[in-house]
This record gives C-alpha cells, sequence and structure tokens, in this order.
C-alpha cells in the first residue's frame, strides 16, 4: 500500500517508497523558492548601486538589470533543469532496478539509453500501459531536447542547423523566450514556469508509473 493509493506489485520492496521521490522533488520547489528570492536580492543590489551613479543611473541600469533578470536567471534555471532530468533519470532507473529482480530480462539486454530505455523496458518488459502516460512523457520528450541543449550547446545558443525536431520540441515549451539572430536561436527564461511545470509532469508522470489507482489522486497530489 501506497502513501495514498496502491503501489504497483513490481515495485513493492522494503528498501524504497514513493515518499523518497517527494522527499526530492520538494527539496526541488523549495531550492526554487531560495533561487528567486537570491535572484530579487541581487537584483536590490545592484539597483542601489547604480543609483549611487547619479545621473548615469539611466545609462548603467538597464544593463544591471538585464544582467540579473536574465544572465542569472539563465544560470540559475538551467542548472534546475539539468538536475531535474537527472533525478528523472535515476527515478526510471530506480524503478527498473527494482522490476529488474523479477525479470527474465535485464535492463542491459534493452536498446537506447537513459529515460528512452528505461521507458521501453517498464513498457515492454514490465508492462506499464504508458497510454494514460502519454501526456506527461510527451511533456518530458520536449524537456530531454532543452537539456541537452544546455549540456551539450552553448547553453542558451540553439544553431539553426539543430534538426528542425529539437528545434520545434523546445518551441513548444511554455513561457520560453525563443529569438532568432542570424543562424541561431537564443533561449531564455521569462519566468520560473518551465521549472514549476517541469517539476509537476515529473510528479504526475512518476504517480502513474508507481501507482495502480492513480486516477483516483486527488489534482493537488499531482501538482
Amino acid at each position: 500500500m501506497g502513501l495514498y493509493g496502491i503501489a504497483r506489485k513490481t515495485f513493492v520492496s522494503d528498501d524504497f517508497h514513493f515518499a523518497q521521490f517527494e522527499f526530492q522533488l520538494d527539496s526541488y520547489r523549495e531550492y526554487l523558492k531560495i533561487t528567486n528570492l537570491t535572484i530579487e536580492k541581487n537584483l536590490k543590489t545592484y539597483v542601489e548601486k547604480y543609483k549611487e551613479l547619479g545621473e548615469y543611473v539611466d545609462y548603467y541600469f538597464d544593463s544591471a538589470e538585464s544582467f540579473v533578470k536574465v544572465e542569472c536567471l539563465q544560470l540559475y534555471y538551467s542548472s534546475i533543469i539539468i538536475s531535474l532530468y537527472s533525478f528523472l533519470e535515476q527515478s526510471m532507473l530506480r524503478l527498473c532496478m527494482i522490476s529488474e529482480g523479477s525479470q527474465t530480462i535485464k535492463i542491459s539486454d534493452i536498446a537506447g539509453k537513459g529515460i528512452f530505455q528505461f521507458k521501453t523496458y517498464l513498457e515492454k518488459v514490465v508492462k506499464i500501459d504508458f497510454k494514460p502516460i502519454n501526456d506527461e512523457w510527451n511533456e518530458i520528450r520536449k524537456y530531454n531536447h532543452l537539456r541537452n541543449l544546455f549540456v551539450h550547446a552553448s547553453n542558451s545558443v540553439l544553431d539553426k542547423s539543430e534538426s528542425k525536431k529539437r528545434i520545434n520540441s523546445i518551441r513548444e515549451i511554455k513561457d520560453l523566450r525563443i529569438s532568432e539572430k542570424d543562424n541561431y536561436f537564443i533561449i531564455d527564461f521569462q519566468n520560473d514556469y518551465v521549472i514549476t511545470n517541469f517539476i509537476k509532469t515529473i510528479n504526475k508522470f512518476l504517480i502513474k508509473l508507481y501507482y495502480v489507482d492513480f486516477e483516483k489522486f486527488p489534482e493537488t497530489y499531482c501538482s
């Protein structure tokens, strides 16, 4: 029996409970709050500093505000996206490893890497029906492209030579600002919605994976 529902038999283990996932996601929510407060504090500090410039304040203020709200925001938020994606990957692996003990087919027998390998294992070997989870999975695939951009490319610069699939997937993420310049796109966060939405998506995805009776869960628990 899970905290709010019935765990799938394949995931029942003395060494694991879904509450461990919940704790980690709550930690991300708290970290995001702290990050936002830090950015606001830095912004106020820069504003006060540049006020001392007197008649030159108008010349410098926009640059300071831009640095804090755009550059720092980009740095903090991109790192959270990368960390959240890693958490999702490790969570899926954890569920696969628990299930592996009762299966003849091992994780290493499945082609692919990361979340795609684990998804195939859970769907084809563990026999979890992914139809009710497709909305969350499709959203996760978009974040996979965004995460790969932050890890493998120049943080917020997306070259136009990238595949149309990657470009279009990133475009579909709500509240990301995409500016076109020369031969590339610049990706900017406008607010923390991209982060909160990813946390919510991961939470709902893991709930639907872990629990048999997830449809009975209140919406507030899946946020």
